[in-house]
């Protein structure tokens, strides 16, 4: 239809305007009533069941009960946001009068009324013998829909309200269809935060339109409780359930409502929502803004190191009477005016390790809005703290035992490292969680990946102990075994899926047991990861390996990549096709290729890149929505989608012909025009999805930046955190021409989940969600957000990090390879030092990185942009890189992290028309060559630092 073309595709040149959306639907009716035409407030008994309210961008189907449709008319995909047989408009009221028993507001005799002339439907919940009277008011106007309740009694006694909730059955994203699920559904996005509350919901394509639901002044929300996918209640009210409820802590008050005898001035309450329409998000930043509710953004993110201050602005009309601390003493709140209006800006410096609520006040004190931070160590301690404690607390050393050598999963609530022979519960097919798949082949990489950064002997000592007694020839096929050498196992462990005796497999699965059990392309990258960080350990730091050398090291990575792009596909092509679904990691190939070409395999280096380049070509070409994983939507694919889309728009990809067949559709895949521009504008599309399926508006440090799959009710702030995280931080670095929302974001995601390490100090009891020294390095698997809930791994979890560690050094991997200082001239915020402190001197700025790794640095202005990374050593631990606010010129101090001399590899990428002159000690070492990419190698002498600067020339000199 023409009107796909109303919602152009959002992408960082801008998405469209709302006046130029609403001219769009110009042609539309103003409005059209198919119910009824008297223009007189009328009785509707219900004959007219299933009729239609339109206006310009609300297109609502009601019946004599409630709402039974809503959508926007102009949607090209003409998305229903009612689940099927979902209703709108059937509060949840449960009361008691005195001490009697609590009791639901009578409903069955519900009237329903239309006032055409208003834009109404009135029901009325009201009967003789009941003590409350409700009426809800419904008001469609041209770009909102009102929604008013009002509660009164009826009887000369008061009445006690203990829940009152609204019911919002929306369309979660279901079944097997793609279009479907990314075009005829939505995800859900929740901020429950008092008076200043909202939801909106977002497509998981990403594509508007955007429908946001906000609180009426004076309205609250304090809690939310769900039943399942697309069943969620919103609580306006909830001392009944919220304090029956005793499993779990909540950070807001469980409130009740009390209500006088009739015609009482306090016998009567209104509370009232609206919902809107909007095309980006910019337009739901603003439709918050129009509301009187806040527009939040914070900067590095909402969960921060101690020693990182933080920037927060409140967007708002209303005026702002303070912001309390919950911890007074411990906390400092600076503010820093208004650079532009009703931009109120605040510097806030916490102290106090784990979770910290800000109130803010507004309207003379009568509402309040919450935001919740969570405080860790610095960030560099968090990284050394997870890699020393799998090492030495999750290992399993018991040369009996065939899982000798094992990183297994910890339960930080019982102090207990589960193993084959300890399982709580994870036994049979759920043994996977212990001995194979994602939750356990994370660990050793990210051990190994935080090891080429700061190396230590034991540490690496123990992933070679993993590697050798564990993995080859166990977990990993040799390569002498035949047929598929260099094979992974997968669930639930290779010691059952190597037992001859098949009937061990037979009491797990039952089907493909005339199947390898080599075929879970998802096993595959871990063990890449693995070899190749080992490699570079092995090429840097010869002396503290011992099981293979680099060639040794380098040969296990590209054997397994290459088994990768094959056995799957060869064994179980209707299940698991390589080319067609992203895997977690998988994106370090394209660092073992260049590695391989370093290392003058140019032949293997040139069949791993035509493999990749297939499955680029398949994710740019040849899928609409290729964000699946082993089911049909999910979050898991956008590192990888990124990944894929980034080499497709820095590399001349080749046309083809028949490339590869599809043995599941009978089909060739050809490409005869392959272009970069339509690698971006994929790169656009991933975008828009992997922020879908993320918090960005909520301003909740386990929502900002957090993933989830279809909504945040239950679990959120997983290992995707920082995995798409990255993705959208380097977007921001190495395509966004307006990159400031997503460094935000970017940033944001990447601190998120390191609120989900249990660490700290002896005064501290050395954790905040399970103490004890033991614990100090342990990490829960994601967040559990709901008050007490049921994670999908069969435990039972109160509010917060879970107690099981499982996948989540995926996204701490990530986080490796995400860890970078970027200083930028927000403008908001004005100078900014993501992941390190600034001081201005003058023209001068003063950076002090403190980002994790200290050896990536990225500046971005308007008109340029440089990044610099060291392949090993660091930036000086509290030293400061400076440079002046043109970039022209740049100071930096090297550390020697070994104390050796050695050679570091210095690369640096300078976008805009300086090219940089790079010096070493004083010594020229070459030029950086402006828009693209240059490494040089430094001779670092024994001693503990260096000095490194760069030096802007005209780039034709």
């Amino acid at each position: 239809m023409a009107r796909h073309n109303d919602f152009r595709h959002l992408s960082d040149t801008g998405a469209i305007s709302r006046r130029t959306f609403l001219r769009s639907l110009a042609s539309s009716p103003s409005l059209a009533f198919l119910a009824s035409s008297p223009h007189t407030m009328q009785r509707d008994t219900g004959e007219r069941s299933g009729s239609k309210l339109e206006q310009q961008q609300f297109l609502i189907s009601y019946d004599e009960q409630s709402i039974t449709g809503l959508s926007h008319p102009q949607d090209p995909h003409q998305a229903e946001f009612l689940l099927p047989g979902g209703r709108l408009g059937t509060p949840i009221v449960r009361y008691r009068v005195a001490d009697g028993d609590w009791l639901d507001i009578y409903t069955r005799t519900r009237r329903r009324e239309v006032d055409p002339q208003n834009h109404e439907l009135i029901y009325t919940d009201f009967d003789r013998g009941s003590p409350l009277k409700m009426v809800q008011r419904f008001t469609l106007d041209r770009d909102h829909l009102d929604w008013k309740i009002s509660i009164e009694t009826t009887m000369n006694f008061p009445v006690t309200i203990g829940d009152l909730a609204i019911p919002l059955p929306w369309r979660a994203p279901a079944g097997a269809d793609p279009t479907t699920i990314f075009e005829r559904s939505f995800t859900k996005h929740h901020f429950i935060s008092g008076h200043g509350s909202f939801l909106y919901f977002t497509k998981p394509s990403g594509d508007p339109p955007y429908l946001i639901i906000t609180v009426h002044p004076g309205t609250k929300l304090e809690y939310y409780a769900t039943e399942g996918r697309g069943i969620y209640r919103a609580y306006i009210h909830s001392g009944l359930s919220g304090n029956r409820e005793t499993r779990g802590t909540w950070r807001q008050p469980h409130t009740y409502l009390e209500l006088g005898p009739a015609q009482a001035p306090n016998s009567k309450v209104e509370y009232g929502f609206r919902f809107r329409w909007a095309t980006s998000y910019d337009e739901l930043r603003q439709i918050l803004y129009e509301e009187g509710l806040f527009d939040i953004r914070v900067a590095p993110g909402m969960t921060v190191p101690e020693d990182l201050s933080v920037k927060l602005s409140l967007h708002t009309k209303n005026e702002i009477a303070s912001i309390e601390a919950e911890f007074p003493g411990e906390t400092k709140i600076t503010y820093l005016g208004q650079p532009q209006l009703d931009h109120h800006l605040f510097e806030i410096e916490f102290k106090r390790l784990g979770e910290n609520l800000l109130t803010i006040h507004y309207d003379k004190g009568r509402r309040k809005t919450y935001l919740e931070f969570f405080v860790t160590e610095p960030l560099e301690t968090l990284i050394k703290k997870r890699s020393r404690f799998i090492a030495q607390r999750q290992q399993h050393r018991a040369p009996a035992k065939w899982y000798d050598g094992l990183f297994s999963v910890y339960d930080m609530r019982n102090g207990v490292l589960r193993g084959p022979d300890d399982t709580d519960g994870f036994d049979y097919w759920w043994g996977y969680v212990l001995a194979c798949d994602d939750p356990a082949l994370c660990k050793a990489p990210y051990v190994a990946a935080k090891n080429v950064h700061f190396p230590e002997r034991e540490e690496i000592a123990a992933v070679e102990y993993y590697l050798e007694r564990f993995v080859w020839g166990k977990l990993q096929r040799t390569d002498k075994e035949e047929p598929y050498p260099y094979g992974i196992y997968g669930v639930p462990n290779w010691k059952v899926n190597r037992d001859p005796d098949l009937r061990k497999r037979a009491g797990i699965r039952n089907s493909l047991l005339d199947k390898w059990p080599l075929w879970r392309s998802y096993d595959y990258p871990h063990v890449i990861m693995l070899y190749y960080h080992m490699y570079e350990i092995a090429r840097m730091y010869p002396h503290l390996v011992r099981y293979l050398d680099a060639a040794g090291y380098l040969e296990r990575a590209y054997q397994t990549a290459r088994a990768y792009f094959t056995y799957p596909y060869e064994i179980l092509p209707e299940a698991y096709e390589t080319y067609k679904i992203g895997c977690y990691n998988e994106l370090v190939i394209i660092d073992l290729i260049a590695a391989l070409e370093d290392e003058g395999h140019k032949e293997r280096a040139d069949w791993l890149r035509a493999e990749w380049e297939k499955k680029a070509k398949y994710f740019i070409y040849d899928d609409k929505y290729p964000f699946r994983s082993e089911y049909p939507f999910d979050r898991t694919a956008f590192e990888s989608s990124y990944a894929l889309a980034k080499y497709g728009a820095t590399h001349d990809m080749k046309p083809d012909a028949n490339l590869w067949f599809d043995k599941r559709l009978k089909k060739w895949y050809s490409h005869r025009v392959v272009r970069r521009e339509d690698a971006r504008a994929f790169m656009e599309r991933q975008l828009r999805a992997n922020l879908a399926v993320r918090g960005w508006l909520e301003a909740a440090y386990y929502l900002l930046g957090a993933d989830f799959t279809a909504s945040s009710d239950i679990g959120a702030l997983s290992y995707m955190a920082q995995m798409g995280g990255w993705a959208i931080l380097d977007y921001a670095i190495s395509f966004a021409s307006r990159p400031h929302d997503y460094l935000q974001l970017g940033y944001a995601s990447y601190l998120s989940a390191w609120a989900l390490m249990n660490t700290g100090r002896a005064e501290t009891n050395y954790g905040f969600w399970s103490p004890g020294a033991n614990n100090d390095g342990a990490a829960g698997w994601q967040f559990m957000t709901a008050k007490f809930g049921r994670a999908w791994i069969r435990k039972d979890m109160p509010r917060g990090a879970w107690y099981y560690d499982g996948e989540i050094d995926l996204g701490f991997g990530a986080a490796l390879r995400t860890a970078m200082t970027v200083l930028t001239r927000d403008p908001l915020f004005g100078w900014l030092a993501y992941g390190g402190t600034l001081e201005l001197r003058g023209d001068a700025l003063h950076v002090i990185p403190r980002d994790g790794l200290r050896k990536r640095f990225c500046a971005i202005l308007d008109d340029r942009r440089v990044q610099i990374e060291l392949d090993r050593d660091g930036f000086a631990r509290g030293q400061p890189l400076i440079t002046d606010q043109s970039l022209t010129r740049l100071r930096l101090t090297l550390e020697n992290r070994t104390s050796d001399t050695h050679t570091t590899s210095l690369r640096i990428s300078a976008a805009g028309a300086q090219a940089y002159e790079v010096i070493h000690e004083g010594e020229r070492v070459g030029t950086a060559k402006p828009n693209g990419a240059s490494s040089f190698k430094l001779k670092v002498k024994s001693t503990p630092q260096t000095k490194i600067e760069l030096i802007a020339i005209p780039s034709n000199q």
